[in-house]
């Protein structure tokens, strides 16, 4: 007998959000609403074209986290999937309004070696399984492991969004670039959302993955391939100083706040604040 626990499918719920209309919507090259000129002329501070440079590759890092996703019970779910598919076309257009400024700027030639050590700590490990073992362990979690899936696609649209915010305080050249993208990503927050809390509301099977996936991510989600350097500049660039503690700890409420997730919040806190 299958228990609400394990059941195939959420709770009927009165959705938000138009997938349809997402898709009809998607928005893609952006290099004619920048002015390049600018930066050819200026060029960038170095802070702000290293965290250019992560952003994008964070933003690159789509197609890979999309492997991840859909070697699971996830690629089931029609409604995410449609969704996934047009916002990986969305992160791909990004990264690219991203590499035109780092093109126009020539700032990534001054930068530091993107290489080097990752970080290897325990409490990342699972984030580092391959494709495989992914696959057997969603086997055993059975679709609710979905809700996993959203809840963590929403922890990171709030982290990354905190990132954009602070770019375009260190650079006000990067406002038109960072008004793009968080208007771009304004949306897939809006679906994460209201998927994470219908579903974390439906299941207890939801909310315990849900918590599991959360404390086991290295945040922003990607940052655990990239090198050690490059993931201690981002925390200290963004989530530094006192502004920067202000936004972990605002970005740890939310999380705290959505069904289940008490003390959630405030273990990603600490990760996020050198």
């Amino acid at each position: 007998m299958t228990t609400n626990d394990e059941a195939t499918t959420v709770a009927p719920a009165t959705t938000v959000f138009d997938v349809s209309e997402f898709a009809r919507t998607a928005k893609g090259y952006h290099r004619d609403e920048i002015d390049l000129s600018e930066f050819e002329k200026h060029g960038l501070e170095p802070d702000a074209a290293r965290l250019v440079r992560v952003l994008r590759d964070l933003e690159r890092s789509t197609m890979a986290r999309m492997r991840n996703l859909l070697v699971t019970a996830t690629h089931k779910d029609a409604r995410v999937t449609a969704f996934l598919s047009t916002w990986a076309y969305e992160k791909f257009w990004l990264a690219d309004a991203l590499d035109a400024v780092l093109e126009a700027s020539r700032a990534e030639e001054d930068l530091p070696a993107d290489e080097g050590h990752h970080r290897l700590t325990a409490s990342e490990r699972r984030d580092r399984r391959g494709t495989i073992r992914r696959a057997i362990s969603a086997n055993f979690a059975g679709p609710q492991i979905v809700a996993a899936h959203v809840t963590a696609g929403l922890a990171d649209e709030w982290i990354t969004q905190a990132a954009y915010r602070r770019l375009s305080s260190i650079a006000g050249t990067l406002s038109t670039v960072v008004d793009t993208a968080l208007q771009v990503k304004d949306r897939h927050l809006r679906f994460f959302q209201e998927e994470a809390e219908r579903r974390l509301a439906a299941s207890p099977k939801a909310r315990r993955l849900s918590r599991t996936e959360l404390l086991g991510t290295a945040w922003p989600i990607g940052a655990v391939e990239r090198p050690a350097e490059e993931r201690s500049f981002f925390e200290r660039i963004v989530f530094g100083g006192a502004e920067g503690r202000e936004e972990a700890r605002g970005i740890g409420a939310l999380i705290s706040a959505l069904p289940g997730m008490t003390g959630v919040g405030n273990s990603i806190e600490a990760k996020l604040v050198p």
